[in-house]
């Protein structure tokens, strides 16, 4: 009997020791995936841009909860993504955040962008509706923290401003959405979505840890991506 009991402890000892490393390694493939569903992403938006002279879906923004930033319905209609169900009653292509699987993974590209479902394009009224986005002034490192509020992804106002230097980006929210790195509203305290996803200190970095998964590629055409 004893030495049954000592044969129990002694594995129950190895399964104390290997749990974590089991949990990481789990974690480490749920992030590849993610990182496999973002390169797909990245290819369908680069055969849309072939397919319509260079151009990109807009980015949607708006006052509704779950519009902000989800993947354009047009990659959808053109079969580069998959259609929602119809269960599912909103306008965007269909691709759950493995990590979040409520809402898709994000994009967002400088320039035109459908606001509270509205379409706005006016290069020359800065005043107007437009996508915009934190870009680090390091871009594409992306490790300073001081950083342009960029719009002109395609060359707006060529003698004023040079454009922005990145094309488009997407995103995962990572493992917890309520990770403490990600930056707040200093008057609501809710998270501020809008400094997404280029800063480095927002990035996951490793299994076990929290933060965003990242694609991006520069206006030059080089794609980045995060840990």
């Amino acid at each position: 009997m004893l030495e049954v009991l000592v044969v129990v402890a002694i594995i129950a000892l190895l399964i104390s020791l290997l749990l974590p490393a089991l949990g990481l390694a789990r974690m480490q493939a749920r992030i590849v995936r993610v990182h496999a569903d973002l390169r797909h992403i990245c290819l369908a938006l680069d055969a849309y841009s072939l397919d319509y002279r260079d151009k990109l879906p807009p980015t949607r923004i708006g006052c509704t909860v779950g519009v902000q930033c989800q993947l354009p319905e047009e990659l959808a209609h053109e079969k580069y993504l998959p259609p929602p169900p119809v269960t599912v009653f909103t306008h965007q292509a269909y691709f759950p955040d493995h990590f979040y699987p409520e809402h898709t993974y994000k994009y967002v590209a400088p320039g035109p962008v459908y606001y509270n479902g509205e379409f706005y394009d006016y290069p020359n009224e800065p005043y107007r509706p437009r996508a915009r986005v934190w870009v680090p002034n390091d871009f594409p490192r992306c490790t300073d923290p001081e950083m342009t509020w960029e719009e002109n992804v395609y060359g707006d106002f060529p003698d004023e401003d040079p454009p922005c230097p990145l094309r488009y980006a997407i995103w995962s929210i990572g493992p917890d959405p309520e990770s403490p790195k990600f930056p707040r509203n200093e008057w609501t305290g809710q998270i501020a979505e809008d400094m997404f996803p280029l800063p480095r200190a927002y990035w996951l970095r490793r299994a076990g840890d929290t933060g965003l998964i990242t694609h991006f590629t520069a206006r030059a055409g080089h794609t980045y991506m995060s840990p």
